[in-house]
């Protein structure tokens, strides 16, 4: 096996020693709406764990899709499915060391089921206490050791894409130096323990012995969530423009209440739309579902 490169975070940066050459690149925190989506999917699931454990399956804020180098191959892409997750900063790794310790240590006779309400509640302590998260870094554990962990061995450089669902789509790529950690890391502690607190519930892959895990240092943030763009008004497709729509009185309620100067541009882009699926007439009922659509 070749020597592994080195990843090492100083200051405000990181720098990625290859084989053929050193990099020095930035370390960035996360935006503010990613990282709300990312904690309310987690709360969620929670929820949804206390509701029915068995009904828990794959969540797209657990799980992007994360992309290595593979050296030597005529597609040099290796992408699969990666469990994520928040790590604590340097001041409060301790203390959430401590508080999963226990928690594992106190349920450890209890019957999986019934020790499901204390370890949420101290995962929920975690995730629910923005303060205490470092946002520049992204964490997961290897539990087969195959082709990615060999990938960032070599060539510590990943892309981890996350993508939500309807109505809004979320999408970001985040480009990252890979740090690859184990015991006595403090913060490969915390990695592991925050898999154990959850590794035989029905939404993972019981895998009990872990050696390495992962540190994503944020390089680049990509933001690639979907979003309506404006055609000129003579590129509106083979129909040509969209004609004006006659509108019941209470749809123009509506609009009436809406600051005078987005009248003009939301009454535009509601036509359009009702245009678009072939209305006759704009309704009350056309005008909330086109605002939900449009995130007027």
């Amino acid at each position: 096996m070749s020597e592994a490169a080195q990843v090492s975070v100083t200051g405000g940066g990181v720098v990625v020693r290859l084989a053929s050459n050193t990099l020095s690149l930035p370390v960035l925190e996360l935006p503010t709406t990613l990282v709300s989506w990312l904690q309310e999917g987690r709360l969620d699931v929670y929820r949804r764990l206390l509701e029915d454990p068995a009904g828990v399956d794959f969540f797209q804020q657990h799980l992007p899709v994360l992309v290595t180098r593979s050296s030597g191959s005529s597609f040099p892409f290796n992408c699969g499915n990666k469990g994520i997750g928040f790590l604590p900063d340097e001041k409060n790794l301790p203390r959430y060391i401590d508080l999963y310790r226990r928690t594992i240590e106190a349920t450890r006779a209890m019957p999986w089921r019934e020790s499901l309400t204390a370890r949420i509640a101290a995962a929920r302590s975690f995730h629910e206490d923005r303060e205490a998260i470092d946002y520049r870094c992204l964490t997961s554990i290897e539990i087969f050791r195959k082709r990615t962990f060999h990938n960032l061995r070599e060539y510590p450089l990943a892309s981890l894409l996350f993508t939500g669902t309807s109505p809004r789509y979320m999408s970001f790529q985040l480009n990252c130096a890979v740090e690859i950690i184990g015991e006595p890391n403090p913060r490969f502690t915390f990695i592991k323990l925050s898999r154990r607190m959850f590794e035989f519930d029905a939404f993972h892959i019981a895998q009990p012995d872990f050696h390495i895990g992962y540190l994503f240092w944020i390089a680049e943030v990509i933001d690639k969530t979907p979003h309506r763009v404006a055609f000129p008004a003579w590129d509106s497709g083979a129909a040509g423009p969209h004609p004006s729509l006659e509108w019941d009185d209470e749809a123009l309620s509506v609009l009436r209440s809406l600051p005078a100067w987005s009248r003009p541009h939301v009454k535009s882009e509601i036509e359009r739309y009702g245009a678009e699926r072939g209305f006759c007439r704009i309704t009350v009922e056309v005008v909330s579902e086109a605002r939900k659509i449009l995130r007027h």
